[in-house]
């Protein structure tokens, strides 16, 4: 059981996140969608212990440490001087864990990071991440300025990791959410539930 409270969360005087309570009791593809600047990736940060708040995140009844969440932001940070294998080794040497030599995704890892596509950087970061196992992944717009062959690719990924382990992502593509279990509305600062079937819901909310 994932357990979220946040009573508060404020940048300077502006408030941008409020009385959001969310309780996730299994495993499974958890989305959260909103409007540009609607409050997504501070509420990820927060669940990350990235930025302060008030209030309170759980797993199991303990509160959760950044230790337990494998978090891809939007734009993942790479060191473009380094090789993708220097860049691996250099993540698994953080995470005090042994190179893993199977990943997700192939990348050919003779090429420097700085030579990389959008799409093959987040892969590469997908590839990094997923070297160690974690109670909590949140995936901040994986999908943004992939193609669509890697789309579908992280979309299997995501729905493969989900059936061991809570998965929340925030995605613009409405389609992407399709397998999700429950969707989660951010707007004026709270939280609304949906379930996938009010996609056309989530569709027009969003238009206006």
């Amino acid at each position: 059981m994932l357990n979220i409270f946040i009573k508060e969360k404020s940048y300077s005087d502006k408030l941008i996140l409020k009385n959001i309570q969310l309780s996730i009791p299994q495993n499974g593809l958890y989305g959260v969608v909103g409007k540009n600047g609607a409050g997504k990736t501070t509420f990820f940060k927060c669940l990350c212990s990235l930025t302060p708040f008030k209030g309170e995140v759980s797993y199991q009844q303990q509160p959760l440490t950044p230790q337990q969440i494998g978090f891809l932001p939007t734009e993942p940070y790479l060191y473009e001087h380094l090789t993708v294998e220097e860049f691996y080794k250099f993540y698994s040497l953080l995470l005090d864990i042994k190179p893993q030599n199977t990943m997700p995704f192939e990348v050919n890892k003779t090429l420097l990071i700085k030579e990389l596509s959008t799409g093959m950087r987040k892969k590469v970061y997908f590839n990094a991440v997923l070297q160690k196992p974690y109670t909590l992944y949140i995936f901040d717009e994986p999908f943004s300025g992939l193609d669509i062959t890697s789309v579908l690719q992280i979309k299997k990924l995501l729905k493969k990791l989900s059936e061991t382990h809570i998965v929340l992502f925030a995605s613009h593509i409405l389609e992407t959410l399709s397998d999700c279990k429950e969707i989660y509305l951010l707007h004026e600062g709270n939280a609304q539930f949906f379930l996938p079937s009010n996609l056309n819901k989530i569709k027009e909310f969003l238009s206006l």
